[in-house]
């Protein structure tokens, strides 16, 4: 019989290949009859099921086959198809060791459950199967030893991380070096991955003298490349703080390639770092001391003191002095090869004359370091009211070394731009310095750059009347692209972006709108350099699209200022407000005219997506989004920041379903898929790999953007739950609390995500000057854009904290402060479903008094008010998330709620007045406001209820199941036709007193805006 199985199995497998899967259950039903209990054909059958979308049939055949413990290799790994598919692969994990333990010496089965604790990322399973298999193997093959001490490695690494472990963090680096000695005595470290794993340990502990040791000695030399072999020596002498030996080996480095920018950077950072261990101890010493020192004794240490920062200002000045002989010798270099210059001058290799730009600003950076009192940023630079005014350049002595070091920054960044300002990547290269420039300095480097544009224009102009002069003498030429042309279009943005950069002030709205227009007309230029381009290919011009958008973005905001200055009557001020609108307009006008020259330029889409979402237009908004064709790990970066507030703010539904799911699918796809990545791994010896990729999905799993994602799916599926009655509204909210305590969002009763476990893996660099990272909850970044009337002025991007790259994780007051913010209002979305599900399950009147819950009178809606004997686990942690005590917490949310629809006081004819629901109902629409907009922070100038702009949706669904609620409670077990209808009708009543409010609301808005 078995024979006849085997026959069949390749039609089987044929069929399932060329996704016939109805002729593969056709071909297993017949076999199945002469051998019902197969394995294999029954697997197989799961399997086909599952494609058919019978998951349940083909899910209880697999969970038979697996209760009688198979131990065919095949068959183990045909079922793991099926759980992979079924997202159940934890399940094979005890199948596999089931069949271990039927056969402990079958190597085969081993690896099966090593690559199965690979899956569930057991460190420990890992390390304890892998010395099975080296056991078995025999002492004379190394391979599964190398997996043992990998997994020993991970395993001290997890421990360092808090988690539970057998073994301190620190004996299991002590044993996983111990093997690799032991590998190293024996010869077995021959590869580059091996040689990186011992180092790695080595470091974890902190030995890096030993380290060191290995790398210059004979174990360095599996080591292939020299440069690498020289970079790892120079790091680990910059652990043991040998700053001088680094130097040297940096710079070897330099003289075989100046263009290495990375070691160029360290160079400079060993060369210019000065320990002040050595200077003012003495002065510091007799600085600690009672205080009671005499006249003399103080003139002493002012004395010591100044003696000591003469000397590290020497010290300085010599490490500065070398560092730039080092650079001028990179650049001679680069200069005497004829190869190299050659590069340069295409801009191939521009790291010495970047340096140049590099050093000034540490030179700034130092003599910061050493002057006194607190810079002045965009109000000029002032000194000291004595002896008079005093600019950048002039202090209480004529002199401001700070202000001399501003000038050679402003120079060197303009020589840089006269070299290299042809190269796309000029202003981009400069962006970093172009925000140090302050005062006087940022006024002559403007002046400069706008200098050169002239100049640039007039040979543009000079160009011009030569075509028209020679115009039809030379045919040929005009049908390419002139390069010459080309080079000096760039040169002009490379000039207007590093303006920019610098922050480029307007006076007034007309001069940017006259800047914007001059931007244009040299964009229309641009487009006679696009012959031959094909759509979808970046247009020359394209960069001067967000600069010149920026530009109408500050006109907007001078309007602003302008008319909040401005005394003159209310109908002036409807023309201000209009105005500030058509400038958004013209903005969006801009854009999608650009966009017809060129329609993936990311810079154009991403603007387009912003202004519309201003404006409240989510469809336009998510066409131009999706333009972009986001995916993969985009969705964590770029997602949650850009299109999810657009969406919750405008309640586009089917959008906002969608990025949810597609952010949550990435997460879904990474964990299934990064099991199997790290076995690829471990077969392949790239242990360094395994390390990263295991730190990668702690990082991913740890991702702010998919908490949010995950918490506003669970609200998804309330809100889908609504028609179908306050049964199914309850169960769906039960189902949510359930989802966030499983993905660790939210423990029983209490716990949230904490802000030190989560990680901002947003790109905030993609996100335009005039559109800084909102504070807020997740849905109201619209609304917080358009009460800040007057932001900015500037239309510098490079002065943005947000440009800067992972500026989400940086330790910037404003990044810290919006991290928090975030955490915040991301915990009180969590929290959410749990304090809904406990204001909509309510007990009956005789539990309410065994539980000592004091009814309140008729007519009060404040449902807080009421003595509980416990109070609800969510609503105390909402209670302090919102900073208001749980015992004004009523109060606090009617008066947030005083706009929202009021249930009303009398219920229909014939029907009980059940004051609990009606309040625990209110409780419930003051609760979903909140959760939709702080509601701390409602209370609008102009005295509209916005929260309800945001949440209509939200409360249509709360109101109904506050309906439901009464509805139920007022019902008798044997309820009538005649009370069900009522209960419809009060619940078609309510929504249709939303809908009129909604439009209310909305009309007022339009008004007032």
């Amino acid at each position: 019989m078995a024979q006849v199985v085997e026959r069949r199995l390749p039609a089987i497998y044929d069929a399932l290949d060329s996704r016939n899967n109805k002729l593969a259950l056709k071909l297993i039903n017949s076999a199945l009859q002469k051998q019902p209990r197969s394995q294999m054909l029954r697997a197989l059958k799961a399997i086909a099921l599952q494609r058919t979308g019978k998951d349940e049939e083909g899910l209880q055949l697999c969970e038979e086959v697996r209760r009688e413990v198979p131990t065919d290799e095949q068959l183990l790994g045909t079922m793991t198809i099926f759980y992979r598919r079924a997202n159940l692969l934890q399940n094979m994990s005890t199948a596999f060791a089931a069949a271990c333990a039927a056969h402990p010496r079958d190597e085969g089965l081993l690896r099966g459950v090593f690559t199965c604790y690979v899956r569930d990322f057991d460190f420990a399973g890992q390390q304890q199967v892998a010395l099975k298999l080296h056991k078995l193997a025999g002492a004379h093959d190394d391979f599964y030893v190398w997996w043992a001490i990998v997994a020993t490695a991970l395993q001290a690494k997890a421990a360092m991380k808090g988690r539970s472990s057998a073994l301190p963090a620190e004996k299991l680096l002590q044993l996983a070096q111990v093997m690799v000695a032991k590998q190293a005595q024996r010869g077995g470290i021959q590869t580059y991955e091996q040689l990186m794993l011992y180092l790695d340990i080595l470091q974890a502990q902190g030995k890096h003298k030993q380290a060191l040791e290995t790398v210059e000695g004979k174990l360095g030399d599996v080591m292939s490349m020299a440069a690498d072999r020289r970079s790892l020596r120079a790091s680990l002498h910059i652990e043991l703080g040998q700053l001088s030996q680094a130097a040297a080996l940096f710079r070897e480095a330099l003289l075989g390639n100046p263009d290495d920018w990375t070691s160029l950077q360290q160079y400079l950072d060993c060369t210019l770092t000065i320990s002040s261990a050595d200077h003012g101890s003495g002065a510091r010493d007799s600085a600690g001391g009672t205080g009671d020192q005499a006249y003399g004794g103080g003139d002493q240490e002012n004395l010591s003191n100044g003696m000591s920062d003469l000397s590290l200002q020497n010290q300085q000045q010599t490490a500065f002095q070398s560092a730039e002989n080092t650079v001028f010798e990179l650049l001679d270099k680069v200069n005497s090869d004829p190869q190299m210059k050659a590069d340069a001058a295409r801009g191939v290799i521009r790291g010495p004359q970047l340096a140049l730009v590099e050093l000034q600003m540490r030179k700034l950076v130092q003599t910061g370091e050493r002057t006194e009192g607190p810079k002045q940023a965009d109000s000029g630079w002032q000194g000291s009211q004595q002896g008079g005014e005093q600019t950048e350049d002039e202090g209480q002595d004529g002199k401001n070394p700070e202000g001399d070091m501003t000038r050679a920054l402003a120079e060197a960044i303009l020589s840089y731009y006269k070299e290299l300002g042809h190269m796309l990547s000029c202003a981009v290269d400069l962006r970093s310095y172009s925000r140090r420039v302050e005062g006087p300095s940022r006024e002559w480097l403007a002046e400069q750059l706008q200098i050169e544009l002239q100049s640039l224009q007039a040979e543009l102009q000079q160009q011009q009347q030569l075509q028209l002069q020679g115009q039809g003498q030379d045919r040929a030429a005009e049908s390419s692209p002139d390069m010459a042309a080309l080079l000096q279009l760039r040169r002009q943005i490379s000039a207007y972006q590093i303006s920019h950069d610098v922050g480029l002030t307007h006076a007034t709205a007309a001069a940017a709108e006259a800047h914007t227009l001059e931007l244009l007309t040299l964009y229309k230029h641009s487009l006679t350099l696009c012959q031959g381009l094909d759509p979808k290919e970046k247009a020359p011009g394209d960069d001067l699209i967000p600069l010149a958008v920026a530009s109408l973005m500050a006109a907007r905001n001078l309007d602003t200022a302008e008319g909040l200055d401005s005394k003159s009557g209310g109908d002036s001020g409807t023309e201000q407000q209009k105005l500030m609108q058509r400038r958004i307009l013209q903005a969006l006008l801009v854009c999608e005219a650009a966009q017809k020259r060129s329609s993936v330029y990311a810079a154009t889409r991403f603007a387009c997506c912003a202004l519309y979402g201003l404006l409240g237009a989510a469809g336009p908004a998510a066409t131009n989004f999706d333009a972009l064709a986001i995916k993969h790990i985009q969705h964590d970066s770029i997602t949650g920041h850009h299109m999810l507030p657009v969406a919750l703010g405008c309640q586009d539904a089917p959008t906002l379903d969608r990025l949810v799911s597609e952010t949550s699918l990435l997460h879904e796809d990474h964990d299934r898929d990064a099991g199997d990545t790290l076995i690829m791994a471990f077969d392949r010896g790239t242990f360094t790999k395994i390390i990263e990729f295991v730190e990668f999905k702690e990082r991913l799993e740890r991702s702010h953007a998919l908490a949010v994602a995950r918490s506003e799916q669970s609200l998804i599926q309330i809100r889908r739950s609504v028609p179908r009655g306050l049964t199914d509204v309850q169960s769906a909210l039960k189902a949510a609390c359930q989802s966030l305590k499983a993905t660790s969002l939210l423990t029983q009763h209490s716990g949230f995500p904490r802000l030190e476990q989560m990680r901002f893996n947003e790109d905030l660099s993609t996100r335009p000057a005039w559109l800084p990272p909102q504070r807020g909850p997740v849905t109201g970044p619209l609304l917080g854009w358009w009460e800040q009337q007057a932001h900015t002025t500037d239309t510098g991007y490079g002065r943005c904290w947000w440009a800067q790259p992972s500026a989400a994780e940086l330790p910037h007051q404003d990044a810290q402060a919006l991290r928090q913010d975030r955490c915040r209002h991301l915990q009180i979305r969590c929290l959410m479903p749990q304090a809904m599900l406990e204001l909509t399950s309510f007990e009956p009147e005789s539990a309410q008094a065994d539980a000592g819950v004091v009814k309140p009178d008729n007519g009060h809606a404040n449902g807080m008010e009421q003595q509980q004997a416990e109070p609800a686990p969510a609503l105390p942690q909402l209670s302090a998330l919102m900073g208001v005590p749980y015992s004004d917490l009523g109060l606090w949310l009617d008066s947030v709620s005083a706009s929202s629809p009021q249930l009303p006081q009398q219920w229909p004819p014939g029907q009980e007045d059940h004051s609990h629901s009606q309040l625990q109902a209110q409780q419930l629409i003051s609760l979903a406001t909140f959760a939709a907009a702080d509601a701390g922070k409602v209370t609008c100038k102009r005295n509209i209820p916005l929260t309800l702009l945001l949440t209509v949706s939200c409360l249509l669904a709360l109101i109904s199941s506050s309906s439901g609620c009464h509805a139920v409670s007022s019902m008798s077990a044997m309820c009538t036709m005649q009370d069900a209808a009522i209960s419809n009708l009060l619940v078609l009543w309510l929504s249709w007193l939303t809908c009129v409010c909604l439009i209310v609301n909305f009309a007022c808005w339009l008004t007032c805006s």
